[in-house]
């Protein structure tokens, strides 16, 4: 066994170590913590930290940034210091001979209780991803016991970033790592990836929807502005008109949340509607923001007049052109799509073959790692969706933890292999 029962212990450790991302909890969680308990694991095997401490928000101009992202970063001073990243090394080879590792320490909301039981191990970040960052770690100790004069020729580094979760795409982790130099001529973006890996992934973009109106108490309903009702309405219908169209463009659509209140004795005049769209092309992205636009405007005409001159909702109606608005949280943002036959050999001498079924893939970090002398892939044992990634359910189960830590033991060998007779 490579991933040792001490390894079983560790996980259970870094599970039980709260992590879930500011971007849902708008607030600090121990993911400094983590960090610095993988951190002292890597150092036991020689590796040593070359980068700690939060990255960095670009100025609002930046069009790729989330407007959450910014939003938050204005309200919490402390957003970013609540979420470090650290960037681990071991080796001195050149940017040719430089194998790198990313996974995010940082998880969505709540946090479960761990529990390990019949050869799973359950508990928030079980798969994504502090299972799989921490099988990377048992592969390279198991290098050093077998292959020792590899990791002395080869440079390998693991990234451990947050800012993955929560919508947060990756700006000031990933991609600010990335852009600081932190890379190799191979990316493993460290993701349950199912029956193989992927060089191509989605990106999301999100649309919000919202109503920002007056109140009202339940005894006079007609004086207030009916989010709940507007938000409903354009909801179902934005998703009616936009369902074709989307699907034409092979482009995931997610009504992914509505929200005014809680009570039934009042009526809410504020609220919001999200929409997330996943698609695999720049092209497809900019052609389901015009569609969605334009649905926006045809649903809001036709709420107009499906409601005008219906009581209680009248005064909704007067002032919906002043109360209901919509916006872009995050758009145009890359995908990743990259080919590089050379690693491709790397990867299939490893014995690690690519995903068949393109429909699996997903947004992750690995947009930002795409450049003319890298190849990124998104790979990592078991599966998002059968694992219960971001439901109360999410495990992992300890044969898959030990198959991948086997696949990486054998990929960094390859690598070193593959690439002592390529010229820098």
């Amino acid at each position: 066994m490579l991933f040792t029962d001490r390894y079983v212990q560790r996980l259970v450790q870094l599970l039980e170590i709260d992590t879930v991302t500011p971007m849902e909890s708008h607030q600090a969680s121990q993911i400094a913590h983590a960090n610095a308990v993988f951190a002292d694991w890597a150092a036991s095997l020689g590796m040593r930290v070359v980068f700690a401490g939060p990255g960095e928000v670009r100025a609002h101009d930046d069009y790729v940034t989330p407007r959450t992202v910014e939003r938050l970063c204005h309200e919490h001073e402390g957003f970013l210091d609540w979420q470090p990243h650290t960037v681990l090394e071991i080796g001195h080879g050149p940017k040719h001979r430089t194998l790198m590792f990313n996974f995010h320490m940082d998880t969505v909301s709540p946090h479960l209780p761990v529990l390990l039981r019949e050869g799973c191990v359950h508990g928030r970040g079980a798969v994504d991803n502090k299972g799989p960052g921490l099988a990377v770690l048992a592969a390279i100790e198991e290098v050093q016991r077998t292959h020792p004069q590899v990791l002395r020729d080869i440079r390998l580094l693991i990234q451990v970033v947050a800012g993955e979760e929560g919508g947060a795409m990756g700006v000031y982790g990933t991609r600010y790592l990335c852009e600081r130099g932190h890379v190799g001529a191979l990316n493993v973006f460290v993701e349950p990836s199912g029956d193989g890996y992927f060089d191509a992934s989605t990106t999301s973009m999100t649309y919000e929807i919202r109503m920002d109106g007056d109140d009202s108490t339940d005894d006079f309903p007609e004086r207030g502005d009916n989010a709940s009702l507007i938000l409903s309405f354009m909801a179902q219908e934005m998703a009616r008109s936009l369902a074709e169209p989307v699907k034409a463009l092979d482009v995931k659509m997610t009504l992914a949340g509505i929200h005014t209140g809680l009570h039934h004795n009042r009526v809410y005049g504020s609220g919001h509607c999200l929409f997330n769209f996943s698609y695999r092309s720049a092209d497809a992205g900019r052609q389901v923001a015009e569609q969605v636009d334009q649905a926006y405007a045809a649903a809001l005409a036709r709420c107009r007049v499906a409601f005008s001159g219906l009581h209680p909702f009248s005064f909704t109606i007067e002032r919906l052109l002043s109360t209901c608005s919509a916006s872009w949280l995050k758009r145009d943002l890359p995908v990743l799509n990259n080919r590089d036959a050379a690693m491709e050999t790397v990867l299939m001498n490893a014995g690690i073959n690519p995903n068949t079924c393109s429909a699996e893939a997903f947004t992750c970090d690995a947009m930002w790692a795409q450049a003319d002398d890298a190849y990124s892939i998104v790979w990592g044992p078991g599966s998002l969706a059968l694992n219960g990634a971001h439901t109360a359910l999410e495990h992992v189960r300890l044969d898959d933890l030990e198959s991948f830590t086997r696949a990486v033991h054998c990929l960094i060998t390859q690598f070193a292999t593959a690439t002592s007779h390529t010229p820098n």
